[in-house]
């Protein structure tokens, strides 16, 4: 019995030999550069089509908020999907001395400020950092908690407790002009960054870069077929 299953094998395994043979197909692989348009259009909708793209926005703009704002704990929320309600808000706790630092260091962030250099004049600038000893330096930007996510700085609503506090004080002439001046300041900040930000996001989800492309295919050695399929070797 053993004998006989042994040479059913070994005839099964000459059979298999017979008639066993090797394909071998060829590629023509491009880089980016190399490709039509057609095809880089393709590639350029797959290259958006990334999910880790999503996180890369998160990750690059927050730590952009932190640069700027580095004494205060500002995140993001956003749905860029040009849908009703979608856009982008930046909310969490501001240290109202990182505004200053923006409006008086004209060089700190180029003109992206511009709009606020000479928005409150020195003497309004040291009254308010004189309340900040009763009122603190901390302010809240307010998280948009329903089901969208637009921008709702301009609800940040600070000065009436700022007016209470320093009543409750006794403080007297308060000025208080000078105080929801300042709220309307960081308000107007925070919805232009937001709109910025806003317009960055769409850029950076619906509209491929063709060097940025390029430098990403270069640095990651990736090929593509003619009609711009990814092509994994």
């Amino acid at each position: 019995m053993e004998m006989l299953l042994a040479f059913i094998i070994g005839k099964l395994n000459r059979m298999e030999k017979i008639f066993m043979r090797t394909v071998t197909e060829t590629y023509n692989v491009y880089t980016y550069p190399e490709l039509s348009e057609e095809a880089k259009e393709k590639v350029n909708q797959w290259y958006l089509d990334d999910p880790c793209r999503n996180d890369e926005f998160s990750k690059i703009y927050t730590e952009d908020l932190h640069n700027i704002f580095s004494n205060s704990n500002l995140k993001m929320q956003y749905s860029l999907g040009y849908c009703q309600g979608d856009g982008l808000n930046i909310y969490g706790k501001l240290d109202l001395m990182d505004v200053f630092k923006v409006i008086r260091n004209k060089l700190y962030c180029g003109e992206t400020f511009k709009d606020f250099w000479d928005y409150m004049t020195e003497h309004e600038q040291k009254t308010i950092e004189a309340y900040m000893e009763v009122c603190g330096r901390t302010v809240t930007l307010p998280y948009n908690d329903g089901h969208y996510n637009y921008c709702v700085s301009d609800k940040t609503d600070f000065a009436e407790g700022w007016i209470y506090d320093l009543e409750y004080q006794q403080y007297k002439n308060i000025q208080v002009d000078t105080i929801r001046k300042m709220e309307k300041l960081v308000a107007d900040m925070f919805v232009m960054l937001s709109k910025q930000y806003e317009e960055y996001g769409y850029k950076y989800f619906y509209e491929a870069d063709e060097e940025e492309v390029t430098e990403t295919c270069e640095a990651n050695g990736w090929e593509f077929l003619e009609d711009g399929t990814f092509y994994a070797a």
